[in-house]
């Protein structure tokens, strides 16, 4: 987390039940997991071979999920994967396609399916893992994730990289904040770009003026010459779903609009 956004969490000390059901973002776990245990040989050619086993894989993955239950005091827990279909490629097609020639991890897909059948896990297809961490989100949740995405959801977070830090409580405010935040400055990780040349401190000047509502959203695009539609698109990439945000008769989530 950057100063930005340090400056609009944690307004309060939260309480939580140790036994509060642990929802953590499987997809990043694993892919440390397999990273941290990949071997690199180079014999000449042009690229390096890489090799991963996936018995080392499966083991640091359990000693990371052990570490997180035994530093929360708790058992219960829920890992959320992502599978390869995505909705928001029908919003904007050019979604994460930066992402498209990314190395993925050497480890074959077994690993992560044993991982799958081994713990308890939700995957749904179209949904990435955020997603199904902010869907079900809730009092009795805490969300595990360096993802600083996930601080547009309200509720209470734990972060493994920073376990000092222990649980904190993000506001339904603060997450509305950030989340119009990013709207304005997009991410270039997932491949939108919000309003170019708009970052984090024009941002922050924006929402003072105008206050953190769609009215300054799209006031803000207009001036910089771009169209509501492009607000409503960049809106809808960077809204993690939330709960009753997803229809599960039709099976298709339900896009955000204005009210």
């Amino acid at each position: 987390m950057n100063k930005q956004e340090e400056k609009y969490i944690d307004s309060f000390e939260p309480d939580f039940d140790p036994d509060q059901l642990l929802l953590i973002d499987a997809d990043i776990m694993y892919h440390r997991s397999a990273y941290s245990v990949e071997r690199t040989f180079d014999f000449g050619g042009k690229e390096p071979k890489r090799f991963t086993d996936d018995a080392e894989v499966i083991a640091l993955f359990t000693n990371l999920l052990r570490g997180v239950c035994k530093n929360l005091a708790t058992t219960r827990f829920i890992l959320c994967w992502t599978l390869k279909k995505n909705y928001r490629t029908k919003v904007d097609s050019s979604y994460k396609a930066n992402r498209v020639n990314i190395r993925r991890p050497t480890c074959s897909d077994e690993a992560k399916e044993f991982l799958m059948r081994t713990y308890p896990s939700i995957a749904v297809d179209g949904l990435e893992a955020d997603d199904l961490m902010g869907l079900n989100s809730g009092s009795s949740t805490i969300i595990v994730s360096d993802d600083k995405d996930l601080l547009t959801i309200a509720g209470l977070h734990y972060q493994p990289r920073k376990p000092a830090r222990g649980v904190f409580g993000v506001t339904h405010k603060e997450a509305d904040y950030l989340l119009y935040t990013q709207i304005l400055i997009g991410d270039r990780a997932d491949g939108y770009t919000g309003i170019p040349g708009v970052g984090p401190k024009k941002a922050e000047k924006i929402l003072e003026a105008g206050g953190v509502n769609w009215r300054t959203i799209l006031k803000a695009y207009e001036d910089y010459g771009l169209h509501n539609e492009d607000a409503l698109i960049t809106a809808r990439l960077a809204r993690i779903l939330r709960p009753g945000e997803y229809d599960w008769t039709e099976n298709k989530p339900i896009l955000w609009s204005p009210e």
